[in-house]
């Protein structure tokens, strides 16, 4: 029998329809939650009548864009003068289902939306896209690859307007895992150099995805299990400023229950039990939501930032895996995504809470005073 945990009603029975301690635990939190004081407002300098506003401090927020119906922007990627954003509206953690399709938005560097690629989803849909990642091809075959948690990565030719989706690759139906996300979520998506794309699978396995598309398990280990079993498990995922491992998230851990954690595993083409290390572990307090790693996102100096749905904030890991820091602001409603535009970090709100919000739609630019680590962008061979 699943527990649930709801704002409205605290722990009780539940349907897995409705779990409240699940991967995303999109129920409120309970007891007091310690916001750190972080000053809300652009921070952007301005000269006005000869003075000159303050220099922007590190946590500072603002609103970078909006994001129309259906709203919950989830993944983030950024090109030289534009970002990529993709949807998740139907969410069976939050209880969200969605027959209206997701969305990728595009906007300039300025958050104005400039573009909308439809991504047709199942009736009832009742899970979305997540990571995003683009390629280094030419402008004539440059692509973005989305992937749909229900197993599937999709590409959209960037070169062409509008942007038409195209099926790069889905989970193998050999593996006896294709067609239900409860069997394989495919949540994130990084590129190696050479063209591979890993993405997280909360199962909990790491798949690896060859630049022809076709999709084999790389890496599996029961200490990523997650807390539900069908959920819990890796998440979001980038790779570290050496190129030699790939970090990931478990949003709500089995091993140490609750806890939520970010794992790093060796890069190499057959990884063992022994090549996975932990980095750090983020405690679980019982009088609140347990924390919920997800997005991560590398600065150059190696700090990694990594989001957290429980308290609603950005936590930064030093390359020794300390936590040196957290970013606070009330708007925060599911932080998600993360992306580093210049000095500052692009963060999704996903809005995983059971009613709908239109107002919490945003796209949040937090001035952290450091830049990002380039993501690799290789050039992929177009059949």
């Amino acid at each position: 029998m699943v527990r649930q945990f709801s704002r409205q009603h605290g722990l009780r029975d539940g349907a897995a329809g409705a779990l409240g301690v699940s991967r995303r635990w999109v129920a409120a939190r309970v007891g007091a939650v310690a916001i750190l004081a972080i000053a809300v407002g652009p921070g952007i300098g301005s000269a006005v009548g000869g003075v000159r506003a303050a220099a922007p401090a590190f946590g500072d927020v603002s609103v970078f864009a909006s994001a129309p119906a259906p709203g919950h922007p989830f993944g983030i990627a950024v090109a030289d003068d534009r970002v990529y954003v993709s949807t998740s509206a139907g969410d069976f953690f939050a209880g969200h289902q969605n027959s209206d399709d997701e969305r990728v938005f595009t906007y300039d560097e300025a958050g104005t939306l400039v573009g909308t690629t439809v991504i047709d989803t199942a009736e009832n849909s009742d899970m979305g896209l997540f990571g995003l990642a683009l390629d280094g091809n030419s402008t004539a075959t440059h692509k973005l690859y989305v992937a749909d948690m229900n197993g599937r990565i999709l590409r959209l030719d960037l070169g062409k307007r509008p942007a038409a989706p195209e099926v790069f690759s889905q989970v193998p139906v050999d593996t006896g895992l294709a067609g239900d996300w409860m069997k394989s979520m495919w949540n994130d998506l990084v590129f190696d150099k050479a063209g591979n794309l890993y993405v997280p699978d909360d199962k909990p396995r790491i798949w690896r995805v060859g630049p022809d598309g076709t999709a084999s398990i790389w890496f599996t280990d029961p200490r990523l299990t997650g807390f539900f079993g069908f959920a819990g498990g890796p998440l979001g995922g980038r790779i570290d400023p050496s190129g030699q491992w790939l970090y990931f998230s478990i949003t709500v851990a089995a091993d140490v229950p609750l806890t939520a954690a970010i794992w790093r595993v060796r890069l190499v083409d057959h990884p063992t039990a022994s090549d996975l290390e932990l980095v750090h572990r983020f405690p679980f307090d019982p009088s609140q939501a347990p924390p919920q790693a997800t997005g991560l996102a590398f600065a150059k100096s190696g700090n990694l930032y990594v989001s957290l749905l429980g308290p609603n904030q950005v936590a930064v890991l030093d390359p020794a895996g300390n936590e040196i820091n957290r970013i606070s602001d009330p708007r925060f409603n599911s932080p998600w995504g993360l992306a580093f535009v210049g000095k500052s970090l692009l963060v999704t709100n996903g809005d995983l809470e059971p009613a709908t919000n239109p107002d919490a739609w945003k796209i949040f630019k937090v001035f952290v005073g450091e830049t990002g680590l380039p993501l690799n962008r290789p050039r992929v061979p177009v059949n």
